[in-house]
């Protein structure tokens, strides 16, 4: 058995755990988000960040197993490393498996995808609202502002 390959299994799956979890994440920070519960969404949102940069490190880590033997075209390590052996030294079990991580990985990225556009769609809502109330409380800004002082040197308190 080639160990690249089972290293690059092993951190496929981890990489495969980290999308998972990232998407848990987005559903959770929608459910905050929907519930104005803002530190609970910020709070998701910042643990997101965490989860991609530690995708993007074990993106790093395995197109740094697979070695130089693809053009540069190929964009995506996951798929280059499954590619990049030699047919002589593959290990068809671990291949397969391989490639049913790959495929798992395939299915979470599109429900990733759509799980980003919901977010969009609830953020690009959220900007029309709130500019819609911007503009409310603008045009009553008139009828709530703060009274003039009576004479030069007043200070003015406003009690509520």
């Amino acid at each position: 058995m080639n160990p690249d390959r089972e290293k690059i299994l092993e951190l496929l799956e981890r990489r495969l755990e980290l999308v998972r979890a990232l998407i848990r994440l987005g559903a959770q920070w929608r459910r905050a988000f929907i519930d104005w519960n803002l530190d609970h969404s910020e709070q998701c949102a910042a643990e997101e960040e965490k989860l991609s940069r530690q995708i993007l490190a074990l993106d790093m880590e395995i197109a740094s197993h697979e070695g130089r033997r693809l053009p540069r075209s190929e964009q995506d390590a996951a798929v280059r490393s499954v590619r990049a052996a030699d047919p002589a030294e593959m290990d068809w079990h671990k291949d397969s498996r391989i490639r049913e991580v790959l495929d798992r990985m395939r299915a979470l990225h599109l429900e990733l995808m759509q799980s980003n556009e919901i977010r969009k769609s609830i953020l690009r809502r959220s900007k029309i609202t709130m500019t819609a109330l911007r503009n409310l409380f603008n045009s009553y800004a008139p009828t709530y502002a703060a009274p003039a002082a009576s004479s030069t040197g007043t200070i003015y308190e406003e009690r509520v």
